[in-house]
């Protein structure tokens, strides 16, 4: 059988195949199983060993999904949060510069308190009479452990970031709160309105002291209802776009997010962040928005 051609980064498919793994549900050695190959080979091939192309759409088959998106051609595609945050996960860990435009906030640029009430917020988002089946509490606890290791990381690296926000969608955060759902008992709404507006005055407690890194704009008009971040890395620019909510109301499973390092998608993406951030309020003058909208709720 034919290998690989050198063309395709090796490395970035492992990293793909093991995103899609965590996506679907599979541990590596259930995987490793389906394909009949041993973990520690799994294990090669998500560390980028260059393997024979009928392995991998044998994968791409397991996985269900293409082997064009595990080799990188043209666009990837997600279908559940768990798959796309590993994948973040893996393009923030070699960027030197990332560039968001999230609703109602940006993970990154959240407190370390935040990935407990999101913990909450996604096991009430689902609509199970309290009793989660077992997919989809595995599927809860990839999404938080690629979270988790996104901050983690982060920390570490420290990327520049510059992030997008909408006042409009603050202003519903901080008036809804953190909840996963609608109909809490009004003692949790309470608290979780609090949390929100904690997490409204991080941020503008950001955007007043401007530290090292970090850029956020605040804008009033609607922008985009879809997320999306630019990572760069050298003259390398990938996008990542997402329907899939990590805030308020989350949504891990409806929608379709995709990858592409297309330079027509790529620039598009970047000539809309470029003019929504000439528009925006920065500094001080954003601060003081969010903590008139605080104020209000």
């Amino acid at each position: 059988m034919k290998r690989l051609q050198m063309a395709f980064d090796s490395k970035e498919i492992g990293q793909r195949v093991r995103a899609y793994r965590l996506g679907a549900g599979y541990t590596a050695d259930q995987l490793a199983s389906k394909l009949q190959v041993s973990r520690a080979a799994l294990y090669r091939i998500e560390q980028g060993d260059i393997v024979k192309i009928d392995v991998i759409q044998n994968i791409a088959l397991i996985l269900e999904t293409s082997l064009a998106s595990l080799l990188g051609v043209a666009v990837e595609y997600h279908s559940n949060a768990a798959s796309y945050q590993s994948r973040m996960q893996q393009l923030e860990e070699n960027a030197s510069h990332i560039v968001a435009l999230f609703s109602p906030l940006s993970y990154l640029l959240t407190t370390p308190q935040y990935d407990q009430h999101l913990a909450q917020m996604i096991g009430e988002s689902i609509p199970l009479g309290g009793k989660l089946k077992g997919s989809l509490k595995a599927e809860q606890e990839a999404v938080l452990n690629a979270l988790r290791e996104r901050r983690t990381q982060a920390q570490k690296a420290k990327p520049s970031i510059t992030c997008l926000i909408s006042l409009e969608e603050v202003r519903r955060l901080a008036t809804i709160g953190l909840v996963g759902r609608m109909g809490l008992p009004s003692a949790t709404v309470v608290k979780r309105k609090l949390a929100a507006k904690a997490e409204v005055q991080n941020i503008a407690d950001l955007m007043r002291a401007e530290p090292v890194g970090i850029q956020i704009g605040l804008i009033e008009n609607v922008i985009p209802n879809v997320a999306f971040q630019l990572f760069y890395r050298g003259n390398t620019v990938v996008l990542g776009s997402s329907p899939f909510r990590v805030g308020e109301l989350p949504n891990l499973h409806v929608g379709v997010a995709m990858i592409t390092s297309s330079p027509e998608a790529v620039n598009l993406h970047v000539q809309l962040f470029d003019l929504l951030w000439s528009a925006c309020k920065r500094g001080a003058e954003g601060a003081k928005l969010l903590e008139r909208v605080l104020a209000s709720t």
